[in-house]
């Protein structure tokens, strides 16, 4: 016979055992989508973490909308006879990496209304320091309206926020940082291409990737498509890539910047050199690049609540009031901006010999972002022997930075439309 402690031992070990299998059925159960008994187990996504509709846009709303444009662009009439479909807007989240630690990101996908097997687009915004004004936070801006409205035409259309913005914005965005920046596009697919797998998803996709940015995006896009075509080419093959009015060379965009007496965009060097301070690049003073009052006001110009145009105001376009008088003397030679130049080069884009075709789009009367800068990156591509077939230069003649941005966007729109249909 059991003593009195034996069988209260006994009981105790079968009342562990008992909260044991309980508490792995509830953890096997609340780590599983839900399913059927005839369903099977379907893991978890890799990199999507969660996904809401948020906006529905009627075809005949679309090309009501984009009508009021024809006649100041008569290339926006084709994409009207094109459009084809209503459009849902989703907001979703997913897994990125910043400096190796994973993080969640956020941004737009934008599905036509069909089920239909259609190309992806990646799309990447310019310029913004107010996080307010990213995709997944602002997604009726009008310049993401347009572009959300251009899924009527048949595509499925992703608008990474990049980091620093949407679920990320507990970061200052690393302004033209090139691994965040190549993640949070390549990420931004991967993820899309797990959201086409849910079962509430009814869009469809044909195999068939495009690529499109301007200014910031410009550059975004010329190097995701570099890291995808080396890295990714197998898993997300791109048709065919649209770059306009990019910074591609850093080092000869700021040697452009620093000869000027007048910039027009003088928060782009700030900018940089800030979120790469904030990010480890480098540990230099702001009063060693920028004069005060500026140098002690950035930190808060670029907290994120302020717009471009209210960050400019903040700051000189002249030259020599906004800048040291020996960053502008001795920048290309002096050991004290050494390390400047090495970060202007590690995220500047350099040529390859590319898969996708590639249009380089700019405006001839660009002031803020010169366009040798797209005429210095089309002739690196040739002088290495890219095939002069695959790679263009397309001038916009008599087009600032600002208003060239409808034409290349509807330029690059008809000309995918092309393509896709060949």
């Amino acid at each position: 016979m059991k003593s009195l402690k034996d069988r209260k031992s006994y009981t105790f070990s079968r009342y562990c055992l008992l909260i044991i299998l309980l508490v792995n059925l509830f953890v096997t159960q609340g780590c599983q989508k839900d399913s059927t008994d005839n369903d099977p187990v379907v893991e978890e996504p890799e990199t999507l973490v969660s996904y809401q509709k948020i906006l529905s846009y009627p075809a005949e709303t679309i090309k009501q909308q984009i009508g009021v444009w024809q006649r100041i662009y008569p290339d926006i009439i084709p994409i009207i006879d094109n459009t084809a479909y209503g459009v849902d807007v989703y907001k979703i989240t997913y897994n990125t990496l910043y400096k190796g630690e994973k993080i969640i990101a956020s941004g737009l996908v934008c599905m036509p209304q069909s089920q239909d097997a259609v190309p992806i687009i990646s799309f990447q915004n310019g310029t913004n320091t107010l996080k307010s004004d990213c995709p997944s936070e602002n997604p009726t801006n009008y310049y993401y309206t347009l572009m959300e409205y251009m899924a009527g035409n048949g595509y499925i259309i992703t608008f990474p926020d990049y980091i620093g913005f949407g679920a990320s914005s507990q970061y200052l965005h690393p302004y033209y940082e090139s691994e965040t920046s190549d993640r949070a596009v390549i990420d931004m697919i991967r993820a899309c291409h797990e959201l086409l797998g849910e079962k509430d998803i009814v869009a469809k996709f044909n195999g068939e990737h495009f690529l499109m940015g301007y200014s910031q995006g410009g550059w975004a896009t010329l190097s995701g498509l570099k890291n995808i075509e080396t890295n990714y080419k197998a898993t997300i093959p791109v048709k065919a890539t649209s770059c306009g009015a990019g910074a591609y060379d850093l080092m000869a965009m700021s040697t452009y910047t620093l000869a000027q007496q007048v910039f027009p965009g003088p928060l782009y060097l700030p900018y940089f050199i800030y979120s790469q301070k904030l990010f480890g690049a480098h540990n230099d003073p702001l009063n060693k690049f920028f004069n005060e009052p500026f140098a002690t006001r950035i930190p808060e110009l670029f907290n994120g609540t302020y717009s471009n145009t209210q960050v400019n105001a903040q700051l000189s376009d002249s030259i020599q009031v906004l800048l040291k008088s020996n960053l502008i003397s001795d920048f290309s030679s002096s050991a004290d901006f050494a390390q400047l130049r090495s970060l202007l080069i590690k995220n500047s884009v350099t040529a390859w010999l590319p898969v996708s075709k590639i249009n380089f789009y700019h405006g001839t009367a660009d002031l803020n972002v010169s366009p040798e800068q797209s005429l210095l990156i089309y002739n690196r591509f040739l002088n290495i022997g890219a095939d002069q077939e695959n790679i263009r230069h397309i001038s916009l003649p008599g087009t600032n930075h600002d208003l060239s941005l409808l034409p290349w966007g509807l330029k690059t729109i008809n000309w995918f439309n092309e393509l896709k249909k060949k």
